[in-house]
């Protein structure tokens, strides 16, 4: 989908192409793809500061569906955003990203990055060794491969850091990617593919540890009798001492679901207004799903391995509604899925896979309920059989 969109935005598109592209923006979950991926690069300030997203993404639409926009003004400004997309979407991927230094960069957005606080954005090569350095080029973290270190780090350079002073990182995590993350405090943390994670870059003594989550990931949290370790999502505050537990909170999902290993865990809503309401407390072997839309908290018994096999590489579904399936394989192989057979959409499997391909994995659920389905790059498209 990504050379047709650009395509389009550089208007060499034809007919059929617009269609196909009509068809994908049908979908929901395209259309909050595309908003995301706005929102992900603007949040960090590329000059549009006076841009309207949802305005602008309804004129997009518009303009697809041959509709006219009379308003000129906004017309310029979508295409001043329409401009920017295609360096965003064109060459790869390739994204600008411009820091408050007033430096520009060329980031892949399939890479995983660490964005500072002071907005220097630092690319992860997977098969790669790099130290990660704060703005006065002083080293804060080590990535070797697909981990990350702060703990030794911050160790080696007790006086880099004032007590009274948190210094956050960002990392993020892009589809098809996963990361291990050693906090300074000796957790460590397993970040699933689509997933940013904002930590303090040295925990404060005493204080409680903090970090906000957009995705999902596997927390071994550090034991402490003075500081609780508390995971901020959207919707959710998971407040704990020492555990293992996973926090699945993607923003296109319908509920945040956390997951107990170890240990135990406290849940609060995040919403002031409910604070006084009853806290929620897991035990090993429970799951606690809170539902979006109708602000509501269920607690089970459940197989812990279906939610945490991903760390290992493996996709567990023990009975899992095929929409659910959906947006996992998504995530796992970096693809996008459009079904338009509304027969699977009531279907629930049981599967498991690790090494398999994303072509094997369909060719499992077609083995269960026959359908047909296509490929063009990254794009899948499932059809009645």
């Amino acid at each position: 989908m990504k050379e047709i969109i650009d395509k389009y935005l550089s208007d060499s598109i034809n007919g059929v192409e617009m269609e196909r592209l009509k068809v994908w923006l049908a979908k929901k979950k395209n259309q909050d793809k595309f908003k995301a991926i706005l929102e992900n690069h603007y949040y960090i300030n590329l000059g549009l500061q006076e841009v309207d997203l949802e305005t602008e993404y309804s004129m997009l639409l518009k303009r697809i569906e041959g509709k006219t926009i009379s308003n000129k003004r906004s017309y310029a400004r979508w295409y001043k955003a329409a401009a920017i997309f295609i360096g965003l979407m064109g060459l790869g991927y390739m994204v600008h990203w411009t820091t408050k230094n007033d430096k520009e960069i060329l980031v892949d957005e399939n890479s995983i990055t660490i964005i500072q606080e002071n907005g220097n954005t630092q690319v992860i090569k997977e098969d790669g060794s790099v130290k990660i350095v704060d703005k006065n080029g002083k080293t804060i973290g080590r990535q070797n491969g697909t981990q990350l270190d702060y703990k030794n780090v911050v160790s080696e350079n007790r006086d880099q850091q004032p007590d009274e002073v948190l210094i956050y990182n960002e990392l993020v995590v892009p589809y098809g990617k996963r990361m291990k993350l050693i906090l300074s405090d000796s957790s460590i943390v397993h970040i699933n593919s689509g997933t940013r994670l904002k930590y303090p870059v040295k925990f404060l003594k005493n204080k409680d540890r903090k970090v906000f989550l957009e995705g999902e990931a596997f927390f071994e949290v550090s034991k402490s009798k003075t500081s609780s370790f508390i995971v901020n999502t959207d919707n959710i505050d998971i407040r704990v001492l020492g555990t293992r537990f996973n926090v699945s909170s993607y923003a296109n999902d319908n509920s945040v679901n956390t997951v107990l290993v170890e240990g135990s865990v406290e849940l609060n809503t995040t919403d002031s207004a409910k604070k006084d309401e009853k806290k929620y407390v897991l035990i090993p072997g429970q799951i606690a799903s809170w539902d979006k839309s109708i602000n509501n908290m269920q607690i089970a018994k459940t197989d812990v391995t279906e939610y945490t096999s991903w760390i290992n590489g493996q996709i567990i579904f023990k009975i899992r509604p095929f929409p659910e399936i959906i947006k996992v394989l998504e995530r796992h192989y970096d693809v996008s899925i459009t079904n338009n057979y509304g027969l699977l959409d009531s279907q629930q499997f049981f599967a498991k896979f690790d090494t398999e391909t994303i072509e094997q994995v369909m060719t499992y659920f077609q083995s269960s309920i026959p359908f047909s389905y296509t490929r063009l790059g990254d794009e899948i498209i499932i059809n009645e059989p």
